[in-house]
């Protein structure tokens, strides 16, 4: 009974000495003689960029649908999607027979308005003659001139007529208004072309935009002329752009904005690419460290941070948002506490670290 009663008060006492020895860091248990390094030391600078990124497409800012200002059967088409076009070029060609009928008729009519007018003119002259020597009245001359006057006003509205009727001939002809290239055919030879309905369209090559759509939380902090940087998955490197447009009306729905962003004339960029736009909206306070910096002890991530005595501890940091060579720190870094800047993978807990430069 005794024996049992003295095994009871020695297992508390085994079981808080080996609690003791795991609670020591693995370094400290393993920890040989401390050797002193000249590291870099740095401390954490302050003021992280906080991004906004959103994905989106290249848009041309000259995307035009060309369609007839005439009815009529097509003829011919010159072009296929995919072909570039120069300004003025004839993309089209409607039947123009009732134009040619129309300009026939229009013709005709002008060249009676002007024989009517000769003979008014004839008699208007003849008039004035006997109207001197007082052959005719006063009523007689006012009607001859009134005569005259619809005459000359007839041939007026014959000449507008053939002028307009002459127009509809160019119009037969459908020329592209902008360099570019042709990227939908919506009709096909012997469709019927109706006024205001597509029959191809024209994006323009240059001036071309990337067009995204951002946020309601996010889209006051962006504003015309704002810097974007713009990635595209078909070109090598992202490309600096600026914003040139916020609409300012929101989709009900998804509540998100448009915002047109303004490309530099690149090789190899066209319409439709798929990519993502960066603005930057502000900075962080919370610290960044270089990625040289970090390391790993027991599973965790962390840097050495030098203490006032000089010497190297092991702190586990939770970091946040990354980038290509930098780490931005949510907890477990100060901005006044100095840490190595470039570890050493044999640096240990304990050790003495002199800074670089006093070594030097």
């Amino acid at each position: 009974m005794r024996r049992r009663n003295l095994l009871i008060g020695v297992a508390p006492l085994a079981m808080s000495v080996l609690l003791a020895a795991c609670d020591k860091a693995p370094e400290a248990q393993l920890q040989p003689n401390p050797k002193s390094w000249n590291l870099p030391i740095m401390t954490a600078p302050m003021g992280a960029p906080i991004e906004h990124t959103t994905v989106g497409s290249v848009v041309s800012d000259q995307r035009v649908d060309i369609a007839s200002r005439l009815s009529g059967y097509i003829r011919e088409i010159q072009v296929q999607e995919g072909d570039r076009v120069q300004r003025g070029q004839v993309l089209a060609r409607l039947d123009a027979a009732d134009v040619e009928g129309g300009i026939r008729q229009a013709a005709a009519a002008h060249g009676a308005a002007q024989a009517a007018l000769r003979d008014a003119q004839t008699d208007l002259d003849r008039f004035e003659r006997l109207f001197e020597r007082g052959g005719v009245s006063d009523n007689e001359m006012r009607k001859v001139r009134l005569k005259f006057d619809a005459a000359r006003e007839a041939l007026n509205q014959a000449r507008a007529g053939l002028d307009t009727a002459l127009a509809q001939r160019a119009y037969a002809e459908i020329s592209s208004p902008v360099d570019g290239l042709v990227v939908a055919r919506l009709k096909r030879v012997g469709d019927l072309a109706v006024p205001g309905v597509p029959l191809l369209t024209v994006e323009s090559g240059r001036d071309l935009l990337f067009e995204t759509f951002v946020a309601e939380s996010r889209i006051a902090a962006i504003e015309t002329g704002q810097a974007a940087r713009v990635s595209l998955d078909s070109l090598p490197a992202p490309l600096s752009g600026r914003v040139t447009r916020v609409v300012p009306s929101g989709d009900p729905v998804s509540r998100r904005y448009q915002v047109k962003i303004a490309l530099p004339e690149t090789p190899g960029l066209m319409p439709g690419m798929f990519g993502r736009a960066v603005f930057t909206l502000g900075e962080s306070p919370a610290p960044v460290v270089p990625r040289r910096a970090l390391t790993e002890r027991g599973g965790l991530t962390g840097v050495f941070v030098v203490d006032g005595e000089g010497l190297a501890r092991f702190r586990w940091l939770r970091t946040g948002r990354e980038w290509p060579d930098r780490v931005e720190v949510s907890a477990g870094l100060a901005a006044d506490e100095r840490f190595v800047a470039a570890v050493e993978p044999a640096l240990r807990e304990g050790d003495r670290v002199i800074p670089a430069e006093a070594a030097q």
